[in-house]
């Protein structure tokens, strides 16, 4: 029998925390799930710390590097579960992870996306903050941030399936945010607010080690993408323009920042009010213009 969740796990050259994670996920209270370990082209031994733990609910891919985008499709590929849940390696899981999302589904039908609460913990296990609740529909939220890590949504098969990862390596770190972008504008985002894992901040996470000239590259694509998405302007009229300046503000502020990048700095920001000129009153765009001087 099928189980009821598929947990697809992205890993890469993670082998010492591999076993951790894994063990916080097979200590779920809700045992119906499969764990889906995707390699994604690994140089440690990461099968063989995969191997270690056995589990007939562990299934272990290998392939070749191509980003975790790549890897999750592929992973939703090999899926049987009814919902995918999308896991990275070096955070933890809790054990009502899957049980809070199944008595929801139970009560509320198999609606197409939910998604739970989690807390941010830093290298000591202190709480840096915590994500439980909502102050605006989180279909809203997602037009001006992403308050969700990966690992918190849950997204029916067959909706995953058709809505998978872009691959383009430039869109790194920001992926997960231009899918949930891309589903807020077909579907309705149903939150749990109880907290189902930690995120835990350390200096090897990917959001911490971006260059600038990296986030100008990303968000350039992610914008043309909300540019290019009909569906996005048709559930949510007038904002294009507010989230592609929005896009151009954060690469104007990262470029400023570095005190590197000052005539690209002005050319974003002026960018950012022919798409939008209410920019000229946001936080971000003021604070890249006092760090250009």
């Amino acid at each position: 029998m099928a189980p009821f969740f598929s947990i697809v796990m992205p890993c890469y050259n993670r082998a010492d925390i591999l076993p951790d994670t894994i063990s916080a996920i097979l200590k779920q209270t809700c045992s119906d799930f499969e764990l889906i370990i995707v390699d994604d082209g690994s140089r440690d031994n990461a099968r063989n710390a995969v191997a270690s733990i056995t589990d007939s609910r562990i299934k272990y891919f290998y392939k070749e590097n191509g980003e975790r985008g790549a890897a999750r499709n592929y992973g939703a590929q090999q899926a049987s579960g009814q919902y995918i849940n999308y896991f990275d390696s070096d955070d933890e899981m809790y054990p009502n992870h899957l049980q809070v999302v199944k008595d929801f589904l139970n009560q509320k039908g198999l609606v197409e996306v939910v998604h739970t609460g989690y807390e941010r913990l830093d290298e000591n296990n202190q709480l840096i903050s915590e994500m439980c609740a909502w102050p605006t529909p989180t279909n809203e939220a997602l037009l001006y941030d992403n308050p969700l890590a990966c690992n918190t949504v849950f997204v029916r098969r067959d909706i995953a399936l058709a809505n998978p990862f872009v691959e383009d390596r430039r869109l790194a770190s920001a992926e997960d945010w231009e899918l949930w972008v891309r589903l807020a504008s077909q579907v309705t985002f149903h939150p749990i607010r109880q907290k189902t894992f930690c995120l835990r901040e350390h200096t090897g996470r990917s959001l911490n080690t971006i260059a600038p000239l990296t986030v100008q590259q990303r968000d350039e694509l992610f914008g043309q993408l909300v540019q290019n998405n009909q569906l996005f302007a048709k559930r949510f009229p007038g904002h294009v323009g507010q989230f592609v300046a929005d896009r151009y503000t954060f690469i104007a502020l990262t470029l400023a920042l570095s005190k590197q990048h000052r005539l690209a700095t002005a050319k974003y920001l002026c960018r950012a009010v022919l798409q939008d000129i209410t920019v000229l009153w946001r936080r971000r765009f003021l604070a890249a213009v006092k760090h250009i001087f």
